[in-house]
């Protein structure tokens, strides 16, 4: 059954975890999607379970976030579903995989530049420690970012891909998070890392993105619940379901 969404009060963060990087930020009538991917592989890679979201519904985007090429997170398959006003931010240097395969208006952001969504809205790009690139051509776009979002005081972070490294108290000190979409994941942040990028970032709420979707030999998905109950900062929650803060 796919999520019904109802009107959002005031002030109300709700954040639904579509499986993988893909995340919809629904966010006192901001909406921002991470990472567009609905495909049911990527290469040779099958869904682990059928998608649990329509994105035939929705909402009314105001941005897409793209934290670099890689196949599954760069699916231009999925962009039949963004329509074509909405912007994409990407990482610098990285338009060429992207501009004229879709009609969207493209934003490159360097590490650290700043996109003015609208006028209670901020963007930041923040470092990754990632490589990215595509199958064909792996030493073109290399840049990886994470974002943070800044919406009048608060903060969302989405992490993107990243490994454990010394930007994550960076972002502390300057952002006071309110929540952090961190990848969880073999190759990514393990168990240890997790957990140190969360104390960095100043033991903020946590989703935990990048399992269950596609690499089951990547996840350990039952140490993943195991690890995640006894702290009620991280809220794990199932592809196609949604936590509202």
């Amino acid at each position: 059954m796919f999520n019904k969404y109802p009107a959002l009060v005031e002030n109300m963060l709700k954040v639904t975890y579509i499986g993988h990087a893909t995340v919809l930020i629904e966010w006192d009538g901001l909406n921002i999607l991470t990472d567009p991917l609905f495909s049911s592989r990527v290469l040779f890679f099958k869904r682990l379970q059928p998608l649990k979201f329509d994105p035939s519904r929705l909402p009314k985007l105001d941005a897409v976030l793209l934290s670099h090429a890689h196949y599954d997170h760069l699916d231009l398959f999925s962009y039949k579903f963004i329509p074509g006003d909405v912007p994409i931010v990407i990482p610098e240097g990285m338009s060429a995989a992207i501009k004229g395969l879709v009609k969207n208006p493209i934003i490159e952001l360097a590490t650290w530049s700043r996109f003015t969504l609208n006028p209670d809205c901020e963007i930041c790009a923040v470092p990754a420690k990632h490589k990215g690139g595509r199958f064909l051509i792996p030493y073109r776009y290399r840049t990886c970012h994470g974002y943070v979002i800044s919406h009048r005081d608060e903060h969302v972070y989405f992490a993107g891909d990243t490994a454990y490294d010394s930007h994550f108290s960076r972002i502390r000190s300057l952002f006071p998070v309110k929540l952090a979409l961190l990848p969880q994941a073999f190759g990514k942040l393990d168990w240890s890392g997790f957990q140190k990028a969360w104390e960095d970032l100043g033991q903020p709420d946590t989703l935990p993105i990048h399992w269950g979707t596609f690499f089951k030999w990547w996840d350990n998905t039952e140490a993943l619940k195991k690890n995640c109950a006894p702290n009620e900062k991280f809220r794990l929650v199932e592809s196609g379901e949604t936590l509202t803060l």
